[in-house]
């Protein structure tokens, strides 16, 4: 994915900013919320908008197979519902989203990157006292970020931990501009950290553990680099994290 990225203005013109859209922006920011980031399920690879769904508490990304991190983030929205059959008045209080502004922290607080991303879906409004609820497919880690959290670690191998603060903007049908309040996922970046080794995968007729026994292996996997473990029967040749538990 293509990041568009985007300076943010100085300290005045945020101030008058603020001064401008005031209440407005307050009000926005109550209507359109984040409940989390869902989990993708592994036969589908999908995700279902319900408060039901799984959650993360945080995310990992492995840049042995991704350089950026996304997620389905599950939006809730409170604006109420305009439509109405019988005047043939149509909906607008749906909201499309459309971008997402991201700013990246390692765990001491450094800014690491900012960045606006396309974001992509739509949320319905509420129904009653029951938010509409639906999810927006954004970057919360790009490729710049990454690299940058993994060349602050010193290539020692560990994870390290990246806080991603992230803004939702969208518009209704009607033309109203809505954002998010600004909501904070970790996520653990690391080389390697999702592979693992099953025992059947180990050639035991070599002395060492090791991943060369490829009967068996699974067809494939969701999201490669996002979260879920690889088994390292789809990876073994193409990279040497994959050949054995040590690298």
């Amino acid at each position: 994915m293509k990041i568009q990225r985007r300076h943010i203005g100085g300290v005045a013109a945020l101030l008058a900013l603020g001064g401008l859209l005031g209440a407005g922006c307050a009000e926005n920011r109550s209507s359109l919320f984040v409940r989390g980031a869902l989990v993708f399920d592994t036969d589908t690879c999908g995700v279902v908008a319900e408060t039901t769904a799984p959650t993360l508490l945080r995310g990992t990304l492995d840049v042995a197979f991704a350089s950026e991190y996304n997620a389905a983030l599950l939006v809730g929205n409170q604006l109420v519902r305009r439509g109405n059959a019988a005047t043939l008045r149509t909906e607008t209080s749906r909201v499309q989203f459309e971008s997402a502004d991201v700013h990246t922290f390692d765990a001491a607080g450094n800014e690491l990157g900012a960045f606006t991303a396309p974001a992509t879906g739509f949320v319905d409004p509420s129904t009653g006292a029951e938010p509409g609820l639906g999810f927006a497919n954004v970057v919360l880690v790009d490729s710049g970020t990454s690299a940058a959290a993994l060349g602050a670690s010193g290539g020692s191998g560990t994870p390290v931990e990246v806080l991603a603060n992230v803004i939702i903007r969208g518009r209704t049908l009607g033309g109203e501009e809505v954002a998010t309040g600004e909501w904070q996922f970790p996520i653990d970046v690391c080389r390697g950290c999702l592979v693992f080794f099953p025992p059947e995968a180990d050639d035991l007729s070599t002395p060492e553990r090791d991943c060369f026994n490829p009967a068996d292996a699974p067809s494939g996997f969701c999201r490669p680099g996002i979260d879920n473990a690889v088994d390292c029967r789809l990876c073994r040749g193409l990279d040497p994290v994959c050949d054995t538990p040590s690298l």
